[in-house]
């Protein structure tokens, strides 16, 4: 029988013998030239490791040997039992080997696995500093957020991987634009954003003909192996994950939620939902925005506005897109914003007031609201309702904010009402924009 270090080794040989796979460019980059720790975030299977091999071959073409790279999966079953033993079997490898002649890149894929895996990662940092670079990953927000995350604060970088954005999405059809479109552009464009719209964006739902079994499959795995492990009722998961998905772009109260399933037969008190909300949140299932409010105590008191990660799984387990059209774009919205800006000083919330008046994003940088944005399916002026625009010039004066914008289905222009300027944009058309991430 094998023991751990040869079974790392075999995995190692096999990494180093075998050619990368055909890659296609992605927005999301490694920087391999930081020497601090990048931990690679995102859902399952929405590219991480593709980031990762991406990154080995920049770096192959950049002059660097294969055996200066190394790649490890921990999901691999040749690993299990895993034990942190692995950790120092990668250090005598490399020791034994001529690999440190020169830097060294570290590859460790879902290194969370293990247990106390920032102790080990933090101590190979430390003996190995400005002679190797560590990339890590998970399908966790919290991967640097353990309890030991003190060991890595400020020694990493994070570098979000999402579902692929409706420009990636264009470019894995092998479709691209220069300027103005052409009539038969505009006309392939918007067939694919229904495509996009329909079908979400994880790379291999894209790359595939049986798309729904895909989305059912990759929507289970994440419930199943990201989540389920971690709660005591894992039975309830996919009933409330599917009804979740159902309220994408709506506020949810949990006890109204607790009350809906406990009519269908699920008893479950609302902390306990709100444990299985966030541990689906921290998968990267489902995202939050909280209502804009100068107090705190608001944005805690009033329900959050659910969104879910792809449009796919809504249109797949909640409601198709021919149902509610507005509800669907407006989650595909959310997604590009938390895209666009995945941290740092720019949050994102929406806005209401007393009397109903809603704003659907709140874009604030610091202690500023950059810009206000409404989302509608409307294709013309008079297809916009008074309603959405009546509540963007309220919210404009209240927060002080002058940068107004409805996105569309497939409607441009720009109107001066109150003196303020509301501009419309196509949803395909603010989908290509490439905005500076903060």
């Amino acid at each position: 029988m094998q023991n751990r270090k040869d079974r790392l080794r075999i995995l190692l040989e096999e990494y180093w013998k075998k050619e990368l796979p055909e890659l296609i460019e992605r927005e999301s980059y490694i920087n391999t030239d930081s020497p601090l720790i990048s931990d690679v975030i995102g859902p399952r299977r929405a590219g991480k490791t593709y980031l990762m091999f991406l990154t080995v071959k920049k770096l192959l073409k950049s002059g660097v040997d294969k055996r200066q790279t190394l790649y490890v999966n921990f999901e691999r079953r040749i690993l299990y039992p895993l034990t942190p033993d692995y950790f120092n079997y990668l250090v005598e490898i490399i020791y034994e080997g001529e690999i440190l002649k020169n830097k060294v890149y570290l590859f460790l894929d879902e290194v969370r696995r293990l247990k106390d895996w920032e102790k080990f990662v933090r101590s190979i940092y430390d003996e190995f500093k400005g002679k190797m670079k560590i990339v890590i990953s998970g399908s966790t927000s919290k991967l640097t957020k353990s309890n030991l995350s003190h060991l890595l604060s400020g020694r990493h970088l994070t570098t979000p991987v999402y579902p692929l954005s409706f420009r990636e999405f264009l470019r894995f059809k092998g479709f691209g634009m220069s300027g103005l479109p052409t009539e038969e552009e505009k006309a392939k464009t918007m067939k694919f954003l229904r495509e996009y719209i329909e079908y979400g964006g994880f790379p291999e739902v894209v790359l595939n003909k049986n798309k729904e079994e895909y989305l059912e499959n990759l929507f289970l795995d994440i419930i199943t192996r990201d989540v389920a492990p971690k709660v005591k009722y894992p039975a309830v998961l996919e009933d409330l994950a599917c009804l979740l998905t159902s309220l994408s772009a709506k506020t949810v109260s949990f006890s109204k939620l607790s009350r809906l399933l406990g009519s269908r037969g699920i008893k479950i008190s609302v902390p306990t939902l709100e444990k299985y909300f966030y541990l689906m949140k921290d998968a990267f299932l489902f995202s939050d925005n909280r209502i804009y409010s100068f107090k705190i105590k608001d944005q805690l008191q009033h329900p959050g506005k659910i969104y879910c990660i792809d449009t796919g799984f809504v249109n797949y387990f909640g409601f198709k897109f021919s149902e509610d059209r507005g509800r669907l774009i407006e989650n595909l919205v959310a997604t590009e914003l938390h895209r666009r800006f995945p941290h740092g000083k720019t949050k994102i919330f929406y806005w209401k007031d007393y009397q109903g008046n809603e704003v659907d994003f709140v874009v604030k940088e610091g202690i500023k609201v950059n810009e206000l944005i409404q989302v509608t399916y409307a294709n013309g002026q008079d297809e916009i309702e008074k309603r959405e625009t009546r509540a963007l010039l309220k919210a404009s004066r209240e927060l002080k904010c002058n940068n107004l914008k409805i996105i569309t289905w497939d409607y441009k222009a720009e109107e001066n009402m109150e003196n303020r300027k509301i501009v419309y944009t196509p949803l395909w058309k603010w989908l290509l924009e490439i905005k500076q991430k903060s």
